[in-house]
Parts: structure tokens; sequence; C-alpha cells
């Protein structure tokens, strides 16, 4: 019997795209006859099964090393066209075209979301995400020209090109095999995770009403922090991500002359206390061991005038905790030291937790990001047998938010770090930077990842 190693090592003697389908048929072949043995990144295999399980977990990472020229193709011609949340419609059109390519049938959810189907069409049912929209960012990354965005003030500054390309590599990859598929994979292709709430609506559009009814879900965000080098992922169980929300309050005074204040009622005055007043809310309100965080963002009032004193002030921010309750409590908190400073001020208040982006969308509000314990355990479990024990990190839940968060609370789901952080290729500023640079070295991870999660759970589910 040759093992899919053997393949890989010898593979110059076939047609790359057989030999990565007969490979990845015994892979899946072995999966489905062989007891499962959980890998425990502290653990040594013992047994025959437990060293055929990892060479079929080393297979599937051969995989998706043979589609990793694609991915990174489709990844740089993603970054080009960067587009909006809800506008990513020649986005949804590559996805389309490369899904027709495959023969992958799918679905509009949500347009411009799409949902692919790969397999049997029967239980069990899990679901790949990725995300699809970019920010209204000016690139100014050191990668050539010719590679950078080529719409003014708008970057995939958070990486969803690659994560596109990512879930399009995995389809090939699944493809190539579905017919040894023991279950069914949805790949979401989402919209609008930049504040859009997409996730949300695409389970009200239908997808929570998928038959077979999806069971779970797993996604990949990558992770360009000295905390999570290239080479590595990322994976905890419980919070991995904070809840957001954003504010927006409206101070209401009497404008006029600035040389006669006290015949005024000033809103700048009023402004200044709000923005030192709603820091209060954290460092005297909320537990310490309970991570929250407020931060002011806009503070607007007024015209160029110099002599003019304004009638209205606005402040914007976010309010951030991973808590949900807290998340929840922090609304109440907000309205009350704004309306109580804008009373002390002898001003008017007016507060809305639904602000108006200028493109005319309103931002939504995400809960934070729960980890299944068990999804968690098999995403980590696939990560330790395809890249080592060294490889797979516990890592603190951060304050950002993500909208996987929704399908999080609907199926038992996991959100894990793909490493992206490399000196070597200039992958080392922050998402949502304009400099910002993705690492294309370690997608064919993020593709490997997608499709041992997805065959591990159909193969195996949670046991082990």
């Amino acid at each position: 019997f040759l093992t899919s190693r053997s393949f890989h090592d010898d593979r110059a003697r076939f047609d790359p795209a057989v030999d990565m389908k007969l490979r990845a048929v015994l892979l899946l072949a072995t999966i489905c006859v062989a007891p499962h043995v959980a890998v425990r990144a502290d653990d040594a295999c013992a047994d025959e099964t437990c060293a055929s399980h990892l060479n079929d977990l080393r297979g599937v990472l051969a995989n998706a090393e043979d589609v990793a020229d694609y991915v990174v193709r489709l990844r740089r011609e993603l970054h080009l066209q960067p587009e909006l949340m809800w506008t990513e419609h020649k986005t949804s059109a590559v996805v389309k075209r490369e899904l027709t390519a495959m023969g992958v049938s799918f679905e509009e959810i949500s347009a411009p979301g799409v949902v692919a189907t790969i397999g049997s069409g029967s239980a069990p049912v899990v679901a790949l995400r990725a995300d699809m929209d970019a920010l209204p960012v000016t690139e100014e990354s050191d990668i050539p020209l010719e590679r950078r965005s080529q719409i003014p003030g708008k970057m995939h500054a958070c990486g969803h090109d690659g994560h596109t390309a990512m879930l399009l590599g995995a389809a090939k990859v699944l493809k190539s095999v579905e017919p040894e598929l023991r279950g069914t994979v949805r790949l979401v292709f989402q919209p609008a995770e930049e504040g859009g709430a997409g996730a949300r609506r695409m389970l009200e559009d239908g997808l929570r009403r998928a038959t077979p009814p999806i069971e779970s879900s797993f996604a990949l965000h990558n992770w360009p922090y000295p905390e999570t080098p290239s080479g590595t992922v990322g994976i905890r169980d419980g919070t991995i991500m904070a809840g957001s929300g954003s504010f927006e309050i409206t101070f209401t005074g009497a404008g006029g002359h600035a040389a006669v204040p006290h015949k005024n009622v000033d809103v700048v005055v009023c402004g200044a206390a709000a923005v030192m007043a709603t820091q209060t809310i954290v460092s005297r309100l909320t537990d310490p061991l309970d991570s929250a965080l407020i931060t002011v963002t806009v503070f607007d009032a007024g015209g160029d005038a110099d002599n003019v004193m304004a009638d209205t002030a606005r402040l914007m921010g976010q309010f951030h905790a991973v808590n949900k309750r807290t998340l929840e409590w922090i609304h109440g908190a907000i309205v009350k030291e704004a309306t109580g400073t804008a009373k002390a001020h002898g001003c008017e208040a007016a507060v809305t937790f639904t602000p108006v982006l200028p493109d005319g969308n309103v931002r939504e509000e995400y809960p934070p990001t729960v980890n299944d314990v068990k999804a968690a355990a098999l995403a980590s479990s696939v990560a330790t047998g395809m890249f080592g024990a060294e490889a797979v990190l516990d890592v603190a839940p951060v304050m950002p938010a993500e909208d996987f968060s929704f399908f999080a609370e609907e199926w038992p789901s996991a959100m894990m770090w793909l490493g992206a952080y490399n000196v070597t290729a200039g992958a080392t500023w922050p998402l949502h930077s304009g400099k910002y640079v993705l690492d294309e070295s370690v997608l064919h991870r993020g593709v490997a990842m997608h499709v041992a999660y997805a065959t591990e759970f159909m193969s195996t589910g949670f046991r082990g």
C-alpha cells in the first residue's frame, strides 16, 4: 500500500492534477476505514492507525501545496479591484467564474454573497467561510506598483482577498475528491464583514434554513502580528474575539460669536467633557478582569471660521467587550454619560448606536466570537497533524470583532488565526493599515486547514 507521502515524493511521475486526485482519494479512503485517533500536541503516535491518520493530514497539506500557485494568482487578481461592503460584485463574479470552471454548483444568498456546495448532498454538513470585502483605505504598501490596488481610496487592507482565494483553493481540492466525501461542504463567500453584518444577513436570507442543515462552521483570518509568525496557526476555545458596537453622540447648544461665549452654549466644551467622561465607564465602572474599551474616533464641531462657536458637536466612536452582557450594558452607560454631561453644560444630547456611514450603510453591532470547545479541539488536532505541535499556538482573546460571531452563535464553530507575520516578506504592518502586506507563502496552509477541518468533521464529527 502506497502512502500519500510516497505519492508526493514521486509526483514527477504523474500528471499533477491526476496525482492530487489519486492522493486525496487514498487519504480519504483511509479516514473512512480507520478508527479516528485524536492527535494532541503533546502526544506521539503509538500505533499504525495514528501514523496512518498523520499521513492523511500531511497528504492534505501536500494537496494544498499543489494549488498554491493558483491561490496566489487569484489573490493578486482580487487585490487589484477591491470593493467595499455590499458592492463586491466583481469579486463575486470571479468566485462564480472559478466555481463554474471547477464544475461546482452554487447559488446567490444575500447578493453578492455566494454559497457553493460540494459533496454527497447529505449529512453531515460543514460550512467553510471566507469574507470578500475591502476597506476605504489608500494603499501605501511596498509591493510592486502593478500589484497594488487599482482603485483609489480602496484596499484589501484586511486580507479578505487572500481569504477568498484560499477558499477557492479549498474548493478545487475538495472537488477533485467529491465522490469520496462522506457528507456535504458549503463554501460561504460572504460580503460585508467590515461593519455590514453580512454573516447575519446570509443566515436570515436562507443559510440557517439550508437542508440538510449545517452542523459546524470554520473560518480563518490572516494574523500579521509577531505573536503568530508565518508558519503558525493560533486557536483557543471560548472567546477569541471581542464584540463591538458603534455610537454617535450629537450635542446641541447655541452658537454665536467667539468673543461672547457667555451669551452662547458651548458644544465644544461639552463634547470635550464627554470624551473624558466616556473613558471613566471602562476605568471605573467595569470589572478590571472583564476586558472592555470605549474609543472616541471623531469629534466634529462647526466649520472653518475661528471666530464662530458652533451650534452642534458630534462624537463618534466604538466600544468593544469580550463579554456579551458587558457589551449590552455599555449602551446604557454611554447614554447616561452623554445626557449627564449635556445637562451639566446646558446642552441637549442625542445618542444612536446605528450610525450611518458615508456610503449610506449602517455600521452593525457584532457579538463576541466564541469558539466551541469541540470545534476548536478539532481544528487544533488537524493543524497539529499537518504542521506539527510547535506550529499550533494557544492564543489570547483580542479586542477586534468579527461577524463570523453570528455563525458561531448558530452552530458549533471555530475561528483560527493564520500566522502571517514575516519580516522577509515585508508582512509586518497591522491589519487595516495602508502599508499592510499579506504574506502569500502561507496561503496554501489556509487551504489545507479548510480542507482538513471539513473532511475530518465529515468523517468523525467531534468524536475522538
